[in-house]
């Protein structure tokens, strides 16, 4: 091959080599989640293998959907509530992805969480008071609950609550994850445990309870149902968080999240 017929064939081989592959150019997001206090948010499942964990999930399974169809490069880290939350600092960690809320907005830190949330919600919450069976305790307003100890979880915020507790009208007694919430109920530290339905029906099928032990007393006119969205870091291109949020919609069109929720809380 002469040079003359080669330069071509050199030229286009100079080019080729100058356009980043479609890996070397993927966007990576690091997805944030919290040990062993977010069931069944999130769940980090270490019986497989110990040292490698594996992460399921509501919110998981939802993140890794998403992003399925995508170029992004996901690296998942986990970490206990508090520094889950200092660790969306930028500094820490620039881009990352999570879930968060528009209720959860206040004073405490957890601003980062869920100033930056996605457009499409993934669904709606709602809270109950798990009380003993025999329990007649009923909440028609907050008042109900003056003078009271309630049993909670440490770190978290309750919306229509937190600042009563602060004035020193309700009292509280709070616990490490929603197991020992369960039987802090059983032993009567409380008069009932204030969870997410969603993560109290996980937990009484998770640790094989008997749901008929627990009654579950309606809280929305304490704290008001409220949505849940997937939330990311400043640092996160605009353009990205709307494939994504595409992505949530079809799932919800296709009812795919509906399915994810019932795998976990069996209704």
């Amino acid at each position: 091959m002469s040079l003359k017929t080669s330069w071509p064939l050199l030229l286009t081989l100079l080019i080729l080599s100058l356009v980043p592959s479609k890996q070397g150019c993927a966007d990576k997001l690091t997805y944030l989640v919290i040990s062993h206090q977010a069931e069944p948010f999130q769940i980090v499942n270490q019986k497989v293998d110990q040292n490698v964990p594996v992460h399921q999930g509501i919110i998981s399974d939802i993140v890794y959907a998403s992003l399925k169809e995508s170029d992004v490069e996901v690296t998942t880290l986990t970490y206990p509530f508090k520094r889950f939350i200092l660790m969306m600092a930028p500094q820490h960690t620039p881009r990352w992805i999570s879930y968060g809320s528009p209720a959860w907005l206040t004073t405490h830190g957890e601003e980062a969480q869920n100033r930056r949330l996605s457009k499409n919600k993934l669904f709606d919450v709602s809270h109950v008071l798990v009380t003993k069976k025999d329990s007649a305790f009923t909440v028609n307003r907050v008042d109900d609950l003056f003078g009271k100890t309630i049993i909670t979880l440490k770190g978290f915020t309750y919306p229509g609550l937190d600042r009563y507790i602060k004035a020193g009208l309700i009292f509280k007694v709070e616990v490490n994850s929603h197991e020992s919430a369960l039987k802090a109920v059983e032993t009567g530290r409380g008069i009932g445990f204030v969870a997410m339905k969603t993560r109290a029906l996980y937990t009484i099928r998770d640790t094989e309870l008997n749901r008929n032990d627990f009654t579950l007393v309606d809280f929305a006119k304490v704290i008001a149902p409220y949505p849940i969205h997937l939330s990311f870091s400043d640092a996160v291109p605009e353009k990205l968080i709307e494939q994504v949020d595409q992505q949530v919609l079809q799932l919800k069109q296709s009812h795919r999240i509906d399915e994810i929720i019932r795998s976990y809380i069996g209704e």
